[in-house]
């Protein structure tokens, strides 16, 4: 991994200073009730700045899509949603009356799912769905709509967009479904876009191309994103930020460039060790043994530790967060000066990114 992977013209180009635009604390999201009940989300803490790209990474089950759907609204009733603060744009989401809330969701905040394929309606037209954004959120109607239509199209590098507008979902390629739904989400021009795992099911190529329209568009429009993903390689060519989660908690969250060079905690550590890159003339990918905890077997202490190589005692009871020069990290063995348990191991890998 060398420096300009690591060092992106998106991160480079964003205003820290930038004023907050989302602010989560100690977000939990519990499915069920009583004996049968499973936290999906753990105390996660967020912010993002607008104008800023935050990618947030982990396995799959980790906890990412659901923290952003609890933003969003859009969990069944079956979860229980708790924070100390979720406020977008200086305005409390969770005390915010749900006829207002709509008039955010959708507009001022908007999400690319996974698989856009699956996420359109088989029974409409192209025209259909994205005109109901239109008209829902800015009261568009007719002509003025089929008008915005078109641009918004254009805008991502619809193909023939005019006659694509007629067509039904499954005459649609999957990069042509995928920038279906982007153009769905910038109609209302957000000011924070969602992109959960935008390029999943797609051939290497169109990814390539999905990445790059969402990257411009995003420095043009100024929006700040939130990169859902499991693809390090699509972290270090996009975001400035990263949070790392594992089995529903933020484990550490720093700069693309310190979180590649430096990691601080042994979960992020084991993430960088299984990038094939790394594995150049070995025998199979560096791994951790086990799997992540379910819903009956979660320890009790550091939810990594059955797994972690650097397990201790102190193990046993939740870590502490602790405070790094760009972010934080959970963990007693932290590669800060006052942790040093594993300066060495890291300092071997941070040579061979």
């Amino acid at each position: 991994m060398n420096d300009s992977q690591v060092n992106s013209p998106i991160a480079n180009n964003l205003a820290t200073d930038n004023p907050l635009l989302l602010d989560i604390e100690h977000l939990s999201v519990t499915f069920g009730e009583g004996a049968r009940a499973f936290r999906a989300v753990d105390d996660v803490s967020l912010k993002i700045k607008q104008g800023e790209v935050v990618a947030v990474v982990g396995e799959s089950g980790s906890g990412k899509s659901v923290t952003m759907m609890a933003l969003m609204g859009l969990l069944p009733s079956s979860a229980t949603v708790v924070a100390d603060r979720l406020n977008f744009d200086d305005k409390n989401l969770l005390t915010m009356p749900a006829k207002q809330k709509r008039k955010i969701i959708g507009k001022d905040i908007s999400m690319i799912f996974q698989n856009a394929m699956s996420c359109l309606n088989p029974s409409f037209t192209v025209e259909m769905q994205m005109g109901e954004v239109l008209t829902t959120h800015l009261g568009l109607r007719g002509a003025a709509v089929r008008q915005r239509l078109l641009e918004l199209l254009e805008l991502v590098e619809m193909p023939d967009a005019k006659n694509r507008l007629r067509v039904y979902p499954h005459q649609l390629s999957g990069g042509m479904s995928q920038r279906v739904m982007i153009a769905m989400a910038l109609a209302c021009e957000p000011k924070l876009l969602i992109a959960d795992e935008p390029t999943t099911a797609l051939d290497v190529t169109v990814q390539a191309q999905i990445m790059d329209l969402l990257s411009r568009l995003q420095r043009e429009k100024q929006m700040a994103m939130v990169l859902i993903t499991h693809d390090l390689g699509l972290v270090a060519q996009n975001a400035r930020d990263v949070a790392v989660m594992y089995a529903g908690q933020v484990v550490e969250t720093s700069t693309v460039p310190e979180i590649f060079q430096k990691p601080a905690h042994p979960y992020t550590e084991a993430l960088l060790q299984a990038i094939p890159e790394l594995a150049v003339g070995q025998d199979r990918l560096n791994s951790l043994p086990g799997v992540v905890p379910s819903q009956y077997d979660r320890p009790t202490g550091c939810l990594l530790s059955p797994r972690c190589p650097y397990k201790e005692p102190a193990c046993e009871v939740p870590p502490p967060i602790l405070t790094t020069p760009n972010g934080e990290v959970r963990c007693i063995h932290a590669t800060l000066p006052e942790h040093p348990t594993r300066t060495t191991q890291t300092a071997t890998m941070e040579s061979e990114i």
